[in-house]
């Protein structure tokens, strides 16, 4: 027993496709930027964190917790009070949840690229083995 979606005049897995394809697409861009904000946040914070001013207490104060909330806003990542330098782990960690996000949204693109293209999609209800008769090759005189 099979489940049939889609014919000659039945467009339907064509349509959920290219949907799913734009969403996944758009999507992806998403992801991207996403990526390349936290690398440039990541980056970057040492240089902030260096670039404050040790004149005013109030002002540097001011500076170095501006550093670490454009960090946590950008790329979640949550420093310790005292702490000014990123360690790897915590770097990786921030930058590998983006990579995580872009690599899904490719695997969906992909899916939605299977579905547009295929012309009609059959879902397997109920799964039987049937043989068939095999016709005896009739031999030439």
């Amino acid at each position: 027993m099979y489940f049939k979606l889609g014919s000659t005049d039945f467009y339907l897995t064509r349509l959920i496709g290219s949907f799913i394809m734009i969403a996944a697409l758009l999507m992806f861009f998403s992801a991207s930027a996403n990526m390349f904000d936290s690398w440039t946040a990541l980056k970057d914070y040492p240089t902030c964190i260096s670039s404050v001013s040790s004149d005013n207490v109030v002002l540097a104060q001011m500076q170095y917790l501006d550093c670490k909330d454009s960090l946590n806003e950008l790329t979640g990542l949550q420093l310790r009070g005292g702490q000014d330098r990123i360690t790897t782990r915590q770097f990786w960690s921030a930058l590998i949840s983006p990579i995580a996000s872009l690599f899904f949204w490719a695997a969906i693109l992909i899916a939605g690229i299977a579905f547009y293209r295929a012309g009609e999609l059959v879902v397997p209800i109920e799964q039987a083995i049937v043989e068939l008769n095999k016709k005896k090759k009739l031999k030439k005189k």
